[in-house]
């Protein structure tokens, strides 16, 4: 089965993910904030059962749903992005991690558009497409007619399915940047100047590291900025092509009407489809780098001074009492 058969669910829906039934998750297809995907919530108490947990992928996990595997286009876990490559990504099939502090998993999964039906089963006008406009000469009549060649058929159901895929990776491009947006502003808010009362507990050598987590700060926040850039002044943005392209999708797919270059198109299609992934790519690479490099060693160091603070008050509570016991 195909997600665009689904329709959206109006609530949560149990997914057997073993052969008796009594071990589920639960799943939203098509929801507003993924329109082209399915959101799942795993159970935190799933995840104390190994055998339940064992080999419990994301492509097993897609699978259980009825949906094809081959379809996932990327997905979301624990704040973390990653690209399923076409279907060749090795995370797929890896065991999904528990998630921390014993919480329930949350996974957002993005699905590719399927092809096309094939020739000549396929309908003569389909679900959402057109039919010609009325008073066009015969010469101009589009899909299904007898002058349009079985060749430009399917020139133009590929660059219908090019555009599909197009549409949902620049789902996950907006999603993306605002993630970059909310990272960005959490590693400006922690790339600050120590506190005198912070720096009294540290020591040289850390105020030497508190130096590096800022450095490393700041190279993520002109890497997301560089994210950012491309996704708004980039190839994808208004500044690229893209509204060239809605246009023949427009005046030339929707209406099947073959054009010249339609050759050439298709491969302009296929094209802006791989940038769109090399954007995600880059994207989901500088967001990890801003975590895993700069937001996270930021986040530990602060809590360790915030930790010698504390200890060090308590010390001297503990000597003042000494000193100056209580009356009677």
């Amino acid at each position: 089965m195909q997600l665009s058969q689904r329709n959206p669910s109006v609530n949560w829906e149990p997914v057997p993910v073993d052969p008796s039934g009594q071990r589920v998750v639960w799943a939203w297809f098509r929801p507003p904030a993924v329109p082209t995907g399915m959101m799942f919530t795993i159970p935190a108490a799933l995840f104390t059962d190994a055998n339940a947990v064992a080999g419990l992928s994301l492509r097993r996990l897609v699978a259980a749903t009825g949906l094809d595997p081959s379809q996932i286009l990327c997905w979301t876990i624990n704040g973390m992005n990653f690209d399923s490559s076409g279907g060749t990504s090795r995370l797929l099939d890896q065991t999904l991690p528990a998630p921390p502090n014993g919480a329930n998993l949350t996974v957002s999964t993005w699905m590719a558009a399927p092809p096309q039906p094939g020739w000549p089963g396929a309908p003569l006008y389909p679900t959402g497409y057109a039919s010609p406009p009325m008073g066009l000469p015969m010469g101009q009549m589009g899909y299904g007619t007898s002058n349009m060649s079985h060749e430009d058929q399917l020139l133009l159901e590929a660059i219908e399915s090019n555009w599909k895929d197009v549409l949902a990776l620049e789902v996950r491009i907006a999603s993306l940047r605002k993630e970059i947006g909310a990272v960005t502003a959490r590693l400006s808010s922690l790339n600050r100047d120590l506190t005198s009362h912070e720096r009294l507990v540290c020591t040289s050598k850390d105020l030497g590291d508190w130096a590096d987590c800022r450095r490393a700060l700041r190279d993520a926040m002109t890497v997301m900025s560089r994210s950012v850039k491309e996704i708004d002044l980039g190839t994808t943005s208004g500044a690229g092509k893209r509204h060239l392209f809605e246009e023949i999708h427009q005046k030339h797919v929707v209406q099947r009407l073959p054009f010249p270059g339609i050759k050439q198109a298709v491969n302009e299609f296929e094209t802006y489809r791989k940038i769109l992934q090399s954007v995600i790519g880059a994207a989901q690479a500088s967001l990890n780098r801003g975590g895993r490099d700069a937001e996270m060693p930021a986040n530990s160091f602060l809590q360790k001074v915030h930790a010698k603070a504390m200890s060090k008050r308590k010390v001297g509570k503990f000597l003042f009492s000494k000193s100056f016991p209580p009356p009677g």
